[in-house]
């Protein structure tokens, strides 16, 4: 049971994400690993702090351009998976095996959305020299480890709630 809800807790989570992507455009793999959805301004920031000549950004630009209509329609099938989750979630939500079912929908929609992102990112990493890659890898850690502050923080508060509504 506890790997059924580990796993469903990731396939929420690309969820989410996929969901929150629906109507952004399509955008590079973000420096730490994750896709971006906030307009484009990732890669813009991104760019600046590697100091990617003219050349690179044109590359990068046409990366962008010729995988955007594939990455829009892996996001409308990720949300579309998502919402058919939620659906037997609101309705069925005892059911394990349509939950099963529609969690492995949405598993399959993230699979097919993170290659399609990692050919992406494949092809922008090609582009960088090694000292901007060394300079990415840098800037990927220290993103992560923001976000793994802040994730842990929202624990304890869950935590602390938890305990606090226990004991009432």
């Amino acid at each position: 049971m506890k790997r059924f809800a580990a796993a469903l807790a990731i396939v929420a989570a690309l969820g989410v994400a996929a969901y929150a992507a629906q109507d952004a455009p399509q955008m590079p793999p973000h420096p730490d690993g994750g896709f971006m959805h906030d307009g484009g301004r990732g890669i813009i920031k991104m760019t600046e702090e590697l100091g990617l000549s003219a050349e690179q950004k044109h590359s990068v630009a046409q990366i962008l351009k010729d995988s955007r209509e594939q990455g829009k329609a892996l996001r409308e099938a990720m949300h579309k998976a998502m919402e058919g989750m939620h659906a037997v979630m609101d309705s069925t939500p005892g059911d394990e095996a349509a939950v099963r079912k529609a969690a492995q929908a949405v598993s399959k929609a993230g699979e097919e959305l993170a290659v399609h992102m990692g050919k992406v990112k494949a092809r922008i990493d090609a582009v960088l020299t090694q000292e901007q890659k060394a300079k990415l890898a840098q800037l990927k850690q220290e993103r992560k480890n923001k976000f793994k502050d802040r994730f842990e923080g929202k624990g304890k508060q869950l935590d602390e709630w938890i305990e606090k509504n226990l004991k009432s």
